[in-house]
């Protein structure tokens, strides 16, 4: 009798998280038709129905969810064994897949990896980017190796090193009032709170690391606006239609230096969020990631 194999078994638990053939292709790092042809091939083995599939709907059948969460205990389990033979290699040897959030990516990958290619040559990382909340799943079912994000964050049965504070300053345009007050060294709560506060949508960790670092006065004036993207908030900023909060890792990037948006310091640097990297604590990876961090800690 022939056995499911282990891509086979990847794809079907990718598919059961996301219900969506292409997030579940994207991370699983193949094609759409890829995955598809490797769910068929698996329903013909085992001779059953494990997915239904419209044109706006993809749910699991009955016998389909417990196969699928079967497989992501193997799927964690096989993803350990080659971890510990990884382990026995150089540091940081072979693939690797690291999920980054979207309000860190774009603005630290792109001088970052040149960097981690030139220290670890025999590593192949292949990157995910999406939410906290998908990615610690993703982290915790064993289809990523190491998560960057930012915490405040529940991260339980994880080990985590933190990288960097990412202080928050005021983002303002140009002709914003508040530049008036610049003599000051920092604005405060009481300074902002008469201002339109634009924020990113729910879903982004940025989004509510600003609102805790905001007074019930600022939370107020948030502005019914929510920006979908930092590119899109930084647009509304420079545009005149509110004020944001920003971190050091988002105005030092090359992206924000070609805005005409305006910094200033905010309530004496007492607010960041922390840049961390994450792991599973049951990996065999543990040397090698710890080693990892002091790596990202020295060039971030």
């Amino acid at each position: 009798m022939f056995h499911p194999t282990f891509r086979q078994l990847k794809y079907l638990v990718s598919v059961s998280k996301n219900l969506h053939f292409g997030k579940a292709a994207k991370e699983c790092f193949v094609s759409q038709s890829t995955l598809s042809s490797g769910i068929q091939e698996l329903e013909k083995l085992l001779n059953i129905k494990l997915i239904e599939r419209t044109k706006r709907t993809v749910f699991l059948t009955p016998l389909g969810k417990e196969i699928a969460k079967k497989a992501e205990y193997i799927n964690i389990e096989v993803n350990d064994l080659l971890d510990l033979a990884k382990s026995a290699q150089d540091s940081m040897y072979g693939e690797t897949r690291l999920g980054v959030i979207p309000t860190i990516a774009p603005y630290l990958l792109p001088e970052l990896m040149p960097k981690i290619r030139k220290k670890y040559k025999f590593l192949d990382i292949k990157l995910v980017e999406d939410q906290t909340a998908n990615i610690l799943n993703m982290l915790y079912s064993g289809s990523l190796d190491l998560i960057l994000i930012a915490k405040p964050y529940k991260t339980e049965n994880l080990n985590v090193e933190l990288i960097k504070k990412d202080f928050f300053h005021v983002a303002l345009p140009g002709n914003s009032p508040l530049l008036k007050k610049a003599k000051k060294k920092s604005l405060n709560n009481n300074d902002i709170s008469a201002s339109n506060m634009l924020l990113l949508d729910e879903g982004h960790c940025l989004r509510d690391h600003a609102l805790k670092a905001c007074n019930k006065e600022a939370k107020q004036k948030i502005d019914a606006f929510k920006a979908t993207s930092l590119l899109t908030l930084v647009q509304m900023v420079a545009s005149n239609a509110g004020i944001t909060l920003l971190p050091d890792l988002v105005i030092n990037s090359d992206f924000f230096k070609k805005t005409k948006i305006k910094i200033l310091d905010y309530e004496n640097n007492q607010n960041f969020r922390e840049i961390s990297l994450c792991w599973r604590v049951s990996s065999p990876r543990a040397k090698d990631f710890i080693e990892f961090s002091n790596f990202l800690r020295s060039n971030v």
